[in-house]
């Protein structure tokens, strides 16, 4: 039995000079521009994973205070 693995094609219209620059960039790197353009987007999904993770740690609220609180604590003093 093979194994194939399942792809769908997506057609991207972008500015000649955009295509020109990730063509250069990927041959520089010696890659075809498929090769560039799925790295890129891979790259780009780990970043807005790590992104809202790190939103999410910044959610954790223990220990801190609303800006409200901070005045109000300021004219206490």
């Amino acid at each position: 039995m093979t194994n194939t693995a399942s792809r769908s094609r997506y057609f991207l219209d972008i500015e000649p000079e955009l295509r020109n620059r990730v063509k250069a960039s990927a041959a520089l790197k010696g890659k075809t521009m498929k090769e560039w353009m799925t790295e890129a987007i891979i790259a780009k999904l780990e970043d807005e994973i790590d992104e809202a993770a790190a939103l999410a740690a910044m959610s954790d609220t223990e220990g801190t205070m609303s800006l409200e609180e901070y005045r109000k604590s300021r004219k206490e003093r």
